[in-house]
């Protein structure tokens, strides 16, 4: 039996062989292509080219490609004002796949690299270094989307402004348009030419509509795609819709570019009929340059050319880009420096200190317990060596009433806090929302925090005022947007910066500026009920009463100058002191984190509390309680605390006789040739040379008919300038300024009346004012040298201001070598027909 059983081993042996090299055979070439397969790849690029400003978000688009196996993992970056944010979103790459995310952060205070890093398993597995260019808060960013942009790029020239830095120009395609509005904060200005509008995604185009109402402007050109490329552009957003494309003569552009040089021709315009808006420029009975404000933002059409033909190649074209395209006013759409409003979030009960009272009371307690009443109750039993046990009884049971009555005082539950500005536009119910949380927490913890809807969250800009327990803040972005882990200290809180889409309330309007009068109605036609709601124009304040939903009130608000130091919070809710530990009540804490919120909108970190908001027209301001975005707290139930602000821009028609002034004009460097330059919002600083000045009433609808051009020269703005008075002033004849050989007629020297020049030892500091002649051929016009402070009525005023805009131009003229300072205040009168 085992000799025949020895036979069958070699057999078994070559059929398990045998199979082995089958399964070889059929895994092998599958393990090898596994081994041949590719790792993933990453790129990484920053939208708008990697422009950014603090407190403004990036949209980083992250391209993974996998053809191994499938992966698991996060896309992380680490980022925020003080890099105190990671941000992350979850990736899962499938075997194979070819995907891209967008992910969006803010960028530090200091650096110009960003590190992408896709982690998988706790490990990094991919870097990629991306550029950021950072820009100043007060640096102007254009960005050009034109079909031939370093044409468009090479003639638009902007004077430097605030510490003679130059505007930004950035060329762009569509694909480089975020397609969140919160990551168009850094743009101020678009310039669009001969780009198809309709190659907008709908995410771009709501983007750019939200952008518009927070203030943006977007300037469209002709060019030669014609008027079929503007056809994605909505109607609602157009001064008006191009439909037809005509000749237009150069004396018909006069509004916008003065005086044309000889042997101009006529130029191709997109023209149409103004839908809404004002008229820039017409040809015959067609519209061929108009401007229309959208919320806080305006869209300009100028239906010719300006990068080619006789605009390009002679100065005209010089004037007219920063015209079209004004400095960045204050008040801007990004927050870059949110101190204000950080404060306002801490703004808690639990969080103040304990009443004087209560504190008095438990000392004088203490005291008292531990010495006379232990004394006198220890004699009474006659056992006072139990003082050396009873005291410290005493001293554990009062530490544990003191920490009993601070709990007590701060609870024992989590509260979020909640501090949002929510900016809208006229008629509309989305908007766009700035959302400060706080949480409280009575003990130390750690949190999972979640916000659905998808909204940006990062850490404040300023940093958090209780440190945060030196931890950064670690986001999940998706819908719900998470912050995971956040560690809060005991009896502290921690901030949280939102940014999302919310509902605001729907206003109508009615309102028109009359004589110097604001007056009409407004009516809240939403659900929600309006605190404490305000008219504002400028400094310029209508306190109404609270606004139920449907109800209607009738505002009237007679428009005066701003004085410089004026707090628009103070007109709001009145002079608050913040140290009062005596203003306890709920009425007192919701009052001063409002007043807070105010001076976040007016306060510029570099030049202090404007007084005013800086806006085309007026302005709702209203407040809410109801909370713009949800929050929840894993296994915890919070407490919510809203103070909700609408910023809500109101539709005003201007009509009848006006006198625009104040916070009724706007002014814009145009040119400037001095040796340095630099403005700020009460004054402006420059060496020798010249400084042109455009001074241009808020946006009207119609013709103004100037009849009275005042101004005085000062120090900053001081409200001397009115709508009556004035010293008639007139420009000094230009014979004055001719050779004494010229002034001979007829052989006899004519008397010489012209002002003797002013030696220059005696010179005050003040500039020579010149002011521009629109009538003829267009000229400059020197006036005798101005006295500081003194207000002047200027002469054949229609001379000077166009109808179409109201603007008045004034050259400033330094023969100096030293650096001077001043300031124009001037008002413009007329009527609007």
């Amino acid at each position: 039996m085992t000799r025949r059983a020895q036979p069958r081993l070699p057999r078994l042996v070559a059929l398990v062989a045998a199979v082995w090299l089958l399964a070889a055979s059929a895994v092998g070439p599958l393990a090898g292509r596994a081994l041949a397969a590719d790792p993933p790849t990453m790129t990484a690029r920053v939208l708008l080219h990697g422009h950014a400003r603090l407190g403004s978000w990036i949209a980083i688009e992250v391209h993974l490609v996998n053809s191994g196996p499938s992966i698991s993992g996060e896309i992380r970056l680490q980022g925020g004002a003080q890099g105190g944010t990671r941000y992350a979103t979850a990736v899962q790459l499938d075997s194979p796949s070819d995907k891209t995310w967008i992910l969006h952060a803010q960028p530090p205070s200091f650096g110009q690299q960003l590190e992408v890093a896709l982690v998988v398993g706790g490990e990094v597995m991919l870097r990629e270094k991306i550029a950021v260019s950072l820009h100043d808060p007060g640096q102007l960013v254009v960005g050009v989307i034109a079909e031939n942009a370093p044409r468009v790029t090479g003639t638009l020239r902007l004077p430097d402004l605030q510490n003679q830095q130059p505007a930004v120009i950035v060329p762009l395609a569509v694909t480089d348009l975020p397609t969140r509005i919160e990551a168009w904060s850094a743009l101020d200005r678009i310039v669009w030419q001969d780009v198809d509008a309709s190659s907008l995604q709908a995410e771009q185009l709501t983007a750019l509509r939200g952008w518009l109402a927070l203030g943006g402007r977007l300037v469209i050109l002709g060019g030669t795609a014609g008027i079929g490329a503007l056809g994605g552009f909505p109607d609602d957003i157009l001064p008006y819709r191009p439909v037809v494309t005509v000749d237009v003569a150069p004396s018909s552009l006069t509004s916008l570019l003065g005086m044309p040089p000889k042997g101009a021709k006529d130029l191709p315009a997109m023209a149409g009929e103004l839908i809404r808006g004002r008229t820039l420029a017409t040809s015959s009975d067609r519209i061929v340059a108009a401007e229309a404000g959208y919320g806080g933002g305006s869209v300009t059409i100028l239906g010719v050319d300006p990068t080619v033909g006789w605009i390009a190649e002679s100065t005209a074209g010089r004037s007219l880009w920063p015209s079209l395209i004004p400095a960045r006013s204050e008040g801007t759409v990004a927050i870059s420096d949110d101190g204000q409003i950080v404060a306002a979030v801490s703004n808690l009960p639990s969080l103040a200190l304990p009443p004087l009272g209560g504190l008095l009371l438990l000392l004088v307690g203490y005291v008292a317990l531990i010495g006379p009443i232990n004394y006198l109750v220890l004699r009474r039993i006659d056992k006072r060596e139990w003082a050396w046990v009873t005291m410290p009884i005493l001293i554990v049971g009062f530490a544990v009433g003191a920490y009993a009555f601070g709990s007590a005082l701060r609870g024992s539950s989590i509260i979020v806090n909640e501090v949002a500005i929510v900016r809208g536009a006229p008629g509309a119910t989305e908007g766009s929302a700035n959302v400060y949380l706080g949480v409280f927490s009575p003990t130390r913890g750690t949190y999972q925090v979640a916000i659905p809807g998808g909204a940006l969250l990062s850490s404040p800009i300023s940093g958090d005022i209780f440190g945060g327990s030196g931890a950064s803040l670690d986001v999940i972005q998706g819908n719900p947007s998470r912050v995971r882990n956040l560690a809060v200290g005991f009896g502290s809180l921690r901030t949280i910066r939102a940014e999302a889409q919310a509902t605001v309330p729907k206003i109508h309007a009615d309102l028109a500026l009359v004589n110097g009068t604001l007056s009409g109605i407004v009516r809240n036609d939403s659900d929600t009920k309006l605190e404490r709601p305000a008219v504002v124009l400028g400094g310029n304040v209508k306190v109404l009463k609270d606004l139920l939903p449907g109800e209607q009130v009738d505002v009237a608000l007679t428009i005066l100058p701003t004085p410089i130091g004026s707090s628009l919070s103070d007109k709001l809710f009145g002079q608050l002191f913040f140290d009062d530990t005596g203003a306890t009540s709920e009425a007192s804490r919701r009052d001063q984190t409002r007043h807070r919120v105010i001076d976040q909108l007016t306060t510029d970190p570099q030049f202090g509390n404007f007084g005013r908001l800086s806006t085309e027209g007026p302005v709702l301001l209203a407040w809410g309680r109801t909370g713009v975005v949800e929050v929840t707290v894993e296994n915890q139930s919070a407490n919510r605390v809203s103070n909700v602000l609408y910023y809500l821009p109101l539709p005003m028609s201007v009509r009848g006789t006006v006198t625009f002034g104040g916070d009724l004009i706007r002014s814009t460097i145009t040119d400037s040739d001095a040796a340095f330059f630099n403005k700020e919002p009460s004054q402006f600083f420059f060496g020798q040379g010249s400084v042109t000045i455009a001074y241009r009433p808020i946006a009207f609808t119609g013709k103004l008919t100037a009849t009275h051009v005042r101004f005085s020269l000062g120090f900053g703005p001081d409200g001397a300038v009115r709508d009556t008075g004035g010293k008639p002033i007139k420009p000094i004849p230009d014979s004055c300024f001719k050779e004494e050989r010229d002034l001979v007629v007829n052989g006899v020297l004519q008397p010489n009346t012209c002002p003797k020049p002013i030696p220059p030892d005696q010179r005050d500091g003040m500039p020579e004012v010149e002011v521009f002649d629109r009538t003829g051929v267009g000229a400059w016009h020197r006036l005798p040298h101005l006295n500081q402070g003194e207000v002047y009525d200027l002469a054949d005023a229609p001379k000077y201001v166009d109808p179409g805009t109201g603007a008045v131009l004034f050259r400033l003229v330094n023969e100096n070598q030293d650096q001077i300072n001043g300031y124009v205040n001037i008002s413009i009168q007329g009527s609007v027909r």
